[in-house]
Parts: C-alpha cells; structure tokens; sequence
C-alpha cells in the first residue's frame, strides 16, 4: 500500500489528467495505474481514486470556496497545479476525515515539489482561511 503523501501526488497527476485531458474519470485511473511501473500495471490506489473523484464530482463548488479565500484570485487565475492541489485538499478536508492540519502540511509540501517553493505562503494562506471557515460551520452545527 502507498503512503499517503504517494497517494495524494498520484490523485494530483490524475487530477491534472482528467482536466487538461478531458478523459473520463474511468479512463484517467485505467490510464494512471495501467501504465505505471517497471513491471507493468500497478493495482489501484484507491485512496487517491477517492480523491481525484471527489474533485471531479465537486470541482465548481471547491473553486467557489477558494474564490472566497483567494484574496481576488479567481481559480482560473491560477497555475492549474495550485489550483487543483488547492481542489484536493479541500475536498479531502471535507471527505475523507483527515485533520486538517495534516492534510495542510501535506499540501505545502507537494506544492514545493510540483509547483515550487513560491507557492507555499498563498497555499498555506487560502488553506487556513478554508479550516477556519470549516471548523467555525462544525462548532455552530
């Protein structure tokens, strides 16, 4: 079984696919795993299936939330990197009952490796604005 930062930096590679690819979903994974490893076909990591799917299924509403704490920076703006990691974490904060401080530490440290050091303080900065606003909903619940 992959550790989990291996299955997120998968759900992000498949994420970038299944938008700038078009691919359905099924296709992405098929694609994704089938032609991974020296050996061949590697099973499905279904960790990072959940992911990629929650983002697909839920991409307009997770970009609503982001425009809200980007600071006049419309999803569309951004590198689609930050803007799909942005996607998964938060779509992982709300699915997958990972505290969000992990799933926020995970974040920042995929995104130095995919989108460079430059990227840390405004993920870091939406992110935490996104815990707040989600924590604050299940303290009034």
């Amino acid at each position: 079984m992959p550790s989990r930062r291996r299955s997120r930096e998968s759900a992000l590679q498949m994420i970038y696919q299944w938008e700038v690819g078009g691919a359905g979903l099924d296709q992405v994974v098929d694609d994704y795993f089938g032609g991974l490893g020296a050996t061949g076909p590697q099973p499905v990591d279904r960790f990072a299936e959940r992911l990629l799917r929650a983002v697909a299924e839920d991409a307009a509403h997770l970009d609503a939330i982001i425009r809200r704490h980007s600071n006049r920076w419309s999803p569309e703006r951004m590198a689609l990197i930050v803007r799909h990691l942005l996607r998964m974490a938060i779509a992982e904060i709300r699915s997958e009952g990972t505290p969000p401080r992990v799933v926020i530490d995970e974040a920042l440290e995929i995104g130095k490796r995919f989108a460079g050091d430059e990227s840390t303080a405004f993920l870091n900065g939406v992110l935490d604005a996104v815990r707040r606003e989600l924590s604050e909903t299940v303290e009034a619940s």
